[in-house]
């Protein structure tokens, strides 16, 4: 399966890739660098220039561990997600975390039922 490496992923840096072949953006890993900023602004300028050409996207977030800067700019990813899909776009997004993980549940709930974001979570077994 062909795959667009956005940013690879590294001991504190997660991994953001594109599969062109099932339309699917993934998030995985662990999200402590040093700046997020830098890893964040280049994801979004890759979703502007991908809803630039395409309708939609299918989004999977499976993190093990975020800090709370990295959250901030993740949040705002996940908002502007929302908007594309309000404005008519097809945007589906899934939070997926471990069993065991109570903190990923409670982000991902957090971003559901405070921000309004439509995240659909479920666990991994």
């Amino acid at each position: 399966m062909e795959k667009f490496v956005i940013q690879e992923e590294l001991k504190n840096c997660p991994g953001i890739a594109y599969y062109p072949e099932t339309n699917r953006l993934e998030l995985v890993g662990r999200s402590i660098p040093e700046n997020p900023e830098l890893i964040f602004r280049k994801l979004d300028e890759w979703i502007t220039l991908h809803f630039d050409k395409s309708m939609g996207l299918d989004v999977n977030i499976q993190l093990e561990y975020i800090n709370s800067g990295s959250s901030k700019y993740l949040y705002e990813i996940l908002k502007r997600l929302t908007g594309y899909g309000r404005s008519g776009k097809l945007v589906k997004m899934k939070w997926l975390y471990e069993e065991d993980d109570e903190g990923m549940l409670e982000l991902g709930e957090h971003y559901r039922d405070t921000a309004g974001i439509p995240l659909e979570i479920n666990m991994i077994v």
